[in-house]
């Protein structure tokens, strides 16, 4: 008995398997690498073909200082790169003083959708990152807003009639992923959705990543947006992935020219940002367990055709 014991205890106690996520992109076929947004090769850039923000969004987004009630201030100490090309962690914390400090990346005047025409009039944007939500996430995310979106010409001057598209928003650790676009008549409350949407993710994404892609297609008169999403489902033990489509058509009163005019202008830059309370989260109870917030960027990248 004591040998077949012997036999069965290495197995027994050895280490979970890691779980490696798909290799990307997931989004449509023939999509070809254009631009590392992680990669260090953008002069002016904090990280990557980022920014980190100083002080309050508005300085560099020209946005309303009261950025929908959040709690936070933005630092760039609140952000780190571990070595060139490696992931960007933001850090959202309360420090014994009371104040709340996180960071918000920019990819303004670095890049854009407009970069070159290679992926211009149609692109695909996929970023990879870990984020403050999970299976019962309200224990420990309670006010967490963490947000992987973009703004068109301007970045903000004038919301938003030059338009916002929220990739991925998720609120108080719950892994349910909102999809939106806002514009003049769509917005704050009242924004434009993609069909089927949102998604719940029975995910930890804080230890799992989400796989976040973004298409556009510019053709005839009409703006084809599609959400590419893929996450580790609990239930299946195995990757999944869904995508759903927003189709912008012009006359239709959906502010077509403004994203139109976007696309083909500045083009649509990215932020990554981790809100703390505010409008959408709803409460102003965050850090329940007194413990730091963490966003991890694994990957971003984009793609032409």
């Amino acid at each position: 008995m004591l040998l077949t014991l012997l036999s069965v205890l290495p197995f027994a106690f050895c280490a979970p398997r890691s779980i490696e996520a798909p290799a990307g992109p997931i989004g449509p076929a023939g999509a070809i690498l254009k631009y590392d947004l992680l990669q260090n090769s953008y002069p002016g850039a904090t990280y990557g073909a980022f920014k980190a923000t100083y002080a309050e969004p508005c300085m560099q987004s020209n946005m309303s200082c009261n950025h929908n009630n959040e709690l936070q201030t933005y630092t760039p100490d609140s952000a780190s790169q571990a070595g060139n090309g490696g992931p960007i962690t933001i850090k959202a914390e309360r420090h014994s003083n009371g104040w709340i400090t996180s960071a918000r990346l920019e990819s303004y005047q670095l890049w854009t959708t407009a970069q070159d025409p290679s992926i211009k009039t149609r692109g695909y944007l996929e970023v990879r990152a870990t984020l403050p939500a999970r299976e019962n996430g309200g224990e420990k995310y309670t006010g967490s807003w963490p947000a992987i979106w973009m703004l068109g010409n301007g970045n903000g001057a004038g919301w938003p009639a030059h338009g916002e598209i929220d990739i991925v928003e998720m609120v108080n650790g719950v892994p349910k992923c909102v999809m939106s676009t806002h514009s003049s008549s769509h917005h704050g409350g009242n924004p434009q959705h993609p069909s089927n949407q949102p998604f719940m993710m029975h995910s930890n994404l804080d230890e799992t990543e989400i796989i976040a892609g973004f298409e556009w297609n510019l053709h005839g008169s009409q703006i084809d947006m599609t959400w590419w999403m893929g996450w580790f489902d609990l239930g299946s033990q195995s990757w999944t992935t869904q995508h759903t489509t927003l189709v912008v058509l012009s006359g239709h009163g959906q502010d077509y020219h403004e994203f139109y005019d976007s696309f083909m202008g500045e083009g649509f830059s990215l932020i990554i940002n981790l809100a703390e309370g505010g409008d959408m989260p709803q409460t102003n109870n965050v850090f329940t367990n007194g413990q730091p917030q963490y966003i991890t960027v694994k990957s971003a990248k984009a793609y032409g055709f």
